[in-house]
């Protein structure tokens, strides 16, 4: 048995009979699977929504029934997508450290020491990369005490050949190899030189004002949003998890990744030092579609949750800093649907530095690439390890393509992706903590911001209907104000925005 989605269509289907029909086709596939067993039975509260089924089938029968069902019922396999932000080695996926020998020598333990402005850094994470002689790969992961330190056990024959420490706020992401892993790790101080910095004035060379973004209103589906005083305007619109809807205050992010891209595009500052968003004016609605940090977003959860930002909260744009899984249609349903009812969607191209992925790489949605700025990010420093090698990936000004980057003709546009500051959780005070990331899906939030400060310029714009010309009338307004940096169009689409 296996997890399935089964779903109903609503791209195209315009009339009321059309909608209930295609609704009622759930119920019609669902009796034709005799196999199948209910996991969780999504309903939308309109009547004429999407139903959103997940269900344990037989896979041989889920596929056959697939094939024989109508136009209006979705069948696909529960797909999972992530949001990583780009370690050396991929994050979401263990290594395969090889068969344990017990004759092959003892384990070896190992101390990692991290410093933040030459202080122990408590509940820093550590990741520690190994390998042996045959070319056996593994990742260690854990956290610094209150002195800064953490144990981690290697196997057998192996040694380490980098580490990672990743504070949870305040201090730049440090890489260290080689014997440098076990002297002390010190991070650097991130600079409090809010509210605009480079990404800023790349995108908005007039500089950010408090009423940019006003009048739009910016979805954002993510691992969910804290209380950080500069998010204190950010709706909460629930968690969609397991195929089931739970209530706003489930909203809360169980990372810093949501908060992160959130404050990016919307954060108000309170006090000075404090980061601005993009469109600090816009109306910022976030959806969790994230059960933990370590967890991907389902295909299921993804489209529930595009569903209840364009059509309950009539969200505009809808920011998705997600990628990495196979196609779904039941995802590229929901983003042509939302686009049929004025809702643009932006997507991270994916951080694999290779093609372009899903579901960036769908029709009728922002696919954004990731770019860096030379000279701004202190030496040992993640930050300072994205860039790239070829010559031609040096664009005007300092700007580079990020050595990251998802590249392709699917790229729309592209936006500063390296060493952004914003607002991340603070789970020990209440006082607000910033945090540095790198990964397209910093760029696609800035993208996503920049195009709401243009937006809420556009008196046309603002004054139509919601429907499918307002929603092709904000991609014509991106493209309107894109600047080539001087990469190549696989890069950087038709170039970035300058508003």
């Amino acid at each position: 048995m296996a997890r399935y989605v089964i779903a109903n269509r609503q791209a195209g289907r315009v009339t009321m009979a059309e909608k209930a029909a295609s609704r009622a086709a759930v119920s019609v596939a669902l009796d034709t699977m005799r196999s199948a067993t209910i996991v969780e039975d999504h309903l939308s509260d309109d009547p004429l929504g999407r139903r959103t089924m997940i269900v344990e089938i037989d896979p041989a029968e889920a596929e056959a029934r697939s094939r024989q069902l109508g136009p209006d019922v979705i069948v696909e396999p529960e797909i999972f997508y992530f949001h990583d932000i780009v370690p050396p080695i991929d994050k979401r996926r263990r290594l395969d450290a090889g068969p344990f020998d017990a004759n092959a020598g003892a384990l070896t333990t190992i101390t990692v020491r991290v410093l933040g402005a030459g202080q122990p850094l408590a509940g820093a994470e550590v990741i520690v990369f190994t390998a042996n002689d045959f070319g056996q790969q593994d990742r260690l992961v854990n956290r610094t005490d209150g002195e800064g330190q953490c144990k981690l056990t290697m196997m057998p024959g192996h040694r380490a050949s980098a580490a990672l420490a990743i504070p949870e706020g305040g201090f730049w992401v440090r890489v260290v190899r080689g014997p440098q892993i076990m002297a002390p790790i010190d991070c650097p101080p991130l600079p409090a030189a809010g509210p605009t910095d480079w990404w800023h004035r790349a995108l908005r060379p007039g500089g950010v004002t408090a009423t940019d973004g006003q009048g739009v209103r910016v979805g954002v589906a993510d691992t969910g949003v804290w209380d950080h005083p500069t998010l204190s305007h950010a709706i909460w619109a629930g968690a969609f998890i397991g195929g089931a809807q739970f209530d706003p205050p489930q909203t809360r992010d169980v990372d810093s990744h949501g908060t992160h891209v959130a404050g990016t595009i919307g954060a108000r500052p309170v006090q000075p030092g404090d980061y601005a968003g993009l469109a600090p004016g816009c109306d910022l609605i976030c959806a969790r579609i994230f059960e933990s940090a370590d967890s991907g977003a389902s295909n299921a959860d993804i489209a529930n949750a595009i569903d209840e930002l364009s059509q309950v909260h009539a969200a505009d744009l809808i920011n998705m800093s997600i990628g990495g899984g196979s196609p779904s249609r039941l995802i590229a349903d929901a983003v042509s649907d939302a686009f049929d009812r004025g809702t643009l969607c932006l997507i991270a191209a994916g951080n694999s530095s290779g093609p372009v992925e899903f579901p960036a790489r769908l029709n009728n949605v922002i696919a954004v690439s990731a770019l860096g700025l030379e000279g701004r990010y202190p030496p040992g420093t993640l930050s300072a390890s994205r860039l790239p090698a070829s010559p031609s990936s040096f664009g005007r000004d300092g700007l580079f393509a990020a050595n990251f980057t998802c590249f392709g003709p699917e790229i729309d546009t592209t936006a500063p992706g390296v060493g952004i500051i914003a607002p991340v959780p603070n789970r020990v005070s209440p006082d607000p903590l910033y945090g540095v990331m790198d990964g397209t899906s910093m760029a696609c939030p800035a993208a996503c911001g920049a195009l709401a400060a243009a937006l809420s310029r556009d008196a046309t714009y603002l004054a139509m209907p919601r429907g499918f010309n307002r929603a092709a009338a904000a991609q014509a307004v991106l493209f309107a104000h894109t600047q080539s940096v001087r990469l190549a169009s696989v890069i950087e689409g038709r170039g970035m925005l300058s508003v």
